[in-house]
């Protein structure tokens, strides 16, 4: 006698999300923000931003649940209380309401990936998996022969994240043998660390605050430490290690339609 075949429901595809992290967590931003956990899944969009476009891009492609790594309500624990009234909160909260669509944020867990899941994308994405240092993925060693420069690292990144500009402070001809890649904002300590303890030449960061890291390296050069910065911007330092959830999501779910949303960056330098 042939069993019936289990639904795959929204708290089906979370479970999956989590399991590579451990055990559940009890204080995490990682929560369903929208959405029945019983629901039936036949379309999955996943994206680095709820943005509004993003949003209707997937209720119009059928999607069921969308699995995003930053807040829908902008800020980080998508907490909505200050904003009751406000037009733009509002007319997004109808289009999710209306459409029914889950959203579940998928940031803490998919960190705590081994590798980091946003790390192991990002990589991928830039063809650095080789450089990766064993003691650490973030940081990555130029192989012996071969050269690299700030300068040819930044046209890397631009041409590999589709980056028409970024931030830097040292030489763009300064030789870079060891380097480091901080996806997103993980702050100033993280930063200096890179650059102390691993003595990296260049460190590539998705964002800083402009008194912390960005003057450290600043009063490095002006020492005469051959060091560098590069800050490429939040969105594009993490939204290709997106494409692992993605990835992962079609391997464990073959029969779903799992579909990656990606957008322009909120802002452009003019």
């Amino acid at each position: 006698m042939s069993q019936t075949k289990q639904p795959i429901t929204v708290q089906t595809v979370i479970d999956r999300l989590i399991s590579p992290a451990g055990e559940p967590k009890a204080n995490t931003v990682d929560t369903l923000k929208s959405g029945n956990p019983n629901a039936e899944v036949s379309t999955i969009a996943v994206m680095f931003m709820t943005t509004y476009a993003g949003i209707k891009q997937a209720v119009e492609a059928g999607a069921d649940l969308i699995i995003t790594h930053e807040p829908t309500f902008y800020n980080h624990m998508d907490d909505p209380s200050s904003l009751a009234g406000d037009p733009v909160y509002e007319r997004k909260r109808a289009l999710i309401e209306e459409s029914g669509i889950a959203i579940f944020r998928l940031h803490d867990y998919v960190h705590e990936y081994k590798p980091d899941g946003i790390l192991l994308g990002m990589l991928k994405q830039l063809e650095w998996e080789s450089y990766a240092d064993e003691r650490d993925m973030h940081v990555l060693n130029v192989p012996e022969g071969e050269r690299q420069t700030v300068g040819s690292i930044m046209n890397h990144l631009k041409s590999k994240l589709g980056i028409d500009s970024v931030l830097a402070a040292g030489g763009l001809d300064l030789p870079v043998s060891r380097f480091a890649l901080s996806p997103g904002a993980p702050g100033f300590g993280k930063h200096v660390n890179f650059i102390r303890n691993y003595d990296a030449d260049l460190l590539i960061a998705g964002e800083t605050n402009e008194w912390e890291t960005n003057e450290y390296v600043r009063d490095a050069i002006d020492m005469g430490f051959a060091k560098a910065l590069l800050v490429i911007g939040h969105q594009k330092s993490e939204e290709s290690g997106m494409l692992t959830v993605t990835e992962q999501l079609r391997e464990a779910f073959p029969g779903i339609e799992v579909t990656f949303v990606d957008s322009e960056t909120a802002m452009r330098r003019v």
